[in-house]
Order: C-alpha cells, then sequence, then structure tokens
C-alpha cells in the first residue's frame, strides 16, 4: 500500500465513473460535515489500465466548494460532485449523489488510495463484490445489478478487502501546465 503525503498534488477527478458505481446505499454513510479535500482544485487525466499500461481515457476540472468536490469533463456537459473521507493510511471513500436528488436517488461509493503518482481507484461493480469471499456481516444486498449497504463499516471493509486482492479500475493524475 502507498503512504498517504500531506499536500501531495494528487487528484479524486473521479466522478463519472463513480455515479455509475454499483455500490451503493439508501441512506447516508458518511457525514458531508466531515468530508476532507486532500486534492487540490486543477486539471487532471484519468487513466485506466490496459494491456500492463496506464492509458490516458480523459481530462477535465476538478474544483472545490466547501467540502465538496465538483468535477466538469473536457467535452461533456454537466458537472458532477462528490466528497471524500479520510479512512486512515492513504485511504478514501468517495461519496457521491445527484446534485439535487430525487427521494430514491441512492448514494454511491468508491475506494481511492494514494499513490506516488496521484490516486488509484477502485470502482468494482456488485458482481465484483459477490465474487469475494466476504463474511456474512459484509455482505451487501443485491438489487439487480447493485450492491446495497446500511453499514458504513462493512462497506469500508469489503472496499478495502477488495483493493487487497483486486488491482486499481484507474489513476488519476494532475496534468502539469
Amino acid at each position: 500500500m502507498q503512504a498517504f503525503r500531506p499536500g501531495f498534488p494528487a487528484s479524486a477527478a473521479l466522478i463519472p465513473v463513480l455515479l455509475a458505481g454499483c455500490l451503493e446505499s439508501r441512506m447516508p454513510l458518511f457525514d458531508e460535515a466531515r468530508a476532507v479535500t486532500p486534492a487540490p482544485a486543477g486539471r487532471y487525466e484519468q487513466q485506466e489500465y490496459k494491456a500492463g499500461n496506464w492509458v490516458k481515457r480523459q481530462t477535465g476540472s476538478l474544483a472545490i466548494e466547501n467540502r465538496s468536490y465538483r468535477w466538469k469533463p473536457d467535452d461533456q456537459q454537466g458537472v458532477d460532485f462528490f466528497t471524500l473521507h479520510d479512512l486512515g493510511g492513504g485511504f478514501f471513500i468517495a461519496a457521491a449523489r445527484r446534485k439535487n436528488p430525487a427521494p430514491k436517488d441512492p448514494y454511491t461509493y468508491a475506494l481511492f488510495e494514494t499513490s506516488k503518482e496521484g490516486y488509484l481507484a477502485y470502482m468494482p461493480a456488485c458482481s465484483d463484490m459477490m465474487k469475494l469471499k466476504l463474511p456474512e456481516e459484509d455482505l451487501p444486498v443485491v438489487d439487480g445489478s447493485d450492491c446495497f449497504y446500511s453499514d458504513r463499516d462493512a462497506l469500508v471493509r469489503s472496499l478495502r478487502h477488495y483493493a487487497e486482492v483486486m488491482r486499481p479500475t484507474d489513476r488519476y493524475v494532475p496534468v502539469k501546465p
């Protein structure tokens, strides 16, 4: 695991994938008032791992509003909002919900880990989580293709276990001017 470096200029330019995530809750599992903002505002590149290499997927701009992030991908309409929650040891949970949610809109979650280059993103599909040998108390409720958690600690343990056995799905790095 990578060590967290205070003040490290990496980003969590992650929300386009996070909002499509499959790890969800119907009620908030994290207090937005306790969100942290370790990633500075600026331009970032999202990369995916293909054939042993990190390959550019897209770039965009990250802004901070109070304790929330706002992500605007280049050449795309719309803005995404999310918060980060410090788990210690260089790990953060990203929590997202639509800006003006309908009552039944879920909260979505992903795990991020600091690295030398930026942040590593672990955004498993529900089917990926169900393949893990999780203890019964950490199993989500499955609804279609989505995994719903009602317990914050179970979600955190499940995502950390996933990160121990699986490769990150994406990486986010600052774009140098």
